[in-house]
């Protein structure tokens, strides 16, 4: 079951200003997963998540990386690409979920695993005709 609410981001500034509002609900041990089209705004959305615990480390997006770590005033921030990995094997391959229960978890494309965790907070970015963002956040109940 899921409890959903939907705001419309105007621009990469406004997706910051949502993240950075949202952002000291969690915690370490949680898991966020950032689903949306190539563009759709989910690294502005790590970016403005990780400024809200003063992170001072450049923010990018782990394409080739596959995951980054940030440092902050409260705790680590473990921000995961699953883009290009494509079965469940290579995803426990990758050793990241040691570092899950003291890290707060950000991972774009991660949907397609999300049955691997117990407990995750979705957060979904569609582009709208007027290049508006629609950014669903549903937490799994």
């Amino acid at each position: 079951m899921y409890k959903n609410h939907q705001i419309i981001s105007n621009s990469e500034e406004d997706t910051i200003r949502i993240a950075q509002k949202i952002a000291p609900q969690f915690g370490p041990g949680d898991v966020i997963i950032l689903e949306g089209d190539l563009g759709a705004g989910k690294t502005y959305f790590v970016k403005g998540f990780t400024s809200a615990f003063h992170s001072k480390d450049l923010i990018t997006s782990p394409t080739f990386s596959i995951a980054n770590f940030y440092r902050t005033n409260k705790c680590n921030i473990l921000h995961i690409d699953l883009y290009r990995i494509t079965d469940i094997d290579q995803f426990n391959d990758l050793g990241l979920t040691d570092y899950f229960s003291q890290s707060i978890v950000l991972i774009e494309w991660g949907k397609k695993f999300a049955s691997c965790f117990e407990n995750y907070f979705l957060i979904s970015f569609e582009i709208n005709n007027d290049h508006t963002r629609t950014i669903t956040f549903s937490e799994k109940l």
